[in-house]
């Protein structure tokens, strides 16, 4: 039972890492996805099938990304003055 759940952590935090690293390289692709996942949530939950409700929850999540991404997302698609 102790290796099942080792491997199961493990997986979570392998899938946890690979998420950050697609956060960085990726911003404007996983803010799109993001908001996709909430207005297909929309479809098949009715409580989020109000537009208001998911535009709200689109609208922070497009928000909110770039500050948990950082810096380093927004210095690859900012021009540099090099």
């Amino acid at each position: 039972m102790k290796k099942i759940l080792a491997r199961l952590s493990d997986v979570a935090l392998r899938a946890y890492v690979a998420l950050q690293i697609f956060a960085t390289q990726e911003p404007v692709r996983l803010r799109a996805a993001l908001t996709s996942v909430v207005l297909a949530a929309g479809v098949l939950v009715p409580a989020l099938a109000t537009q208001e409700t998911a535009q709200s929850v689109g609208g922070v999540l497009a928000v909110v990304l770039p500050i948990l991404v950082g810096e380093s997302a927004r210095k690859k698609v900012t021009p540099t003055d090099e």
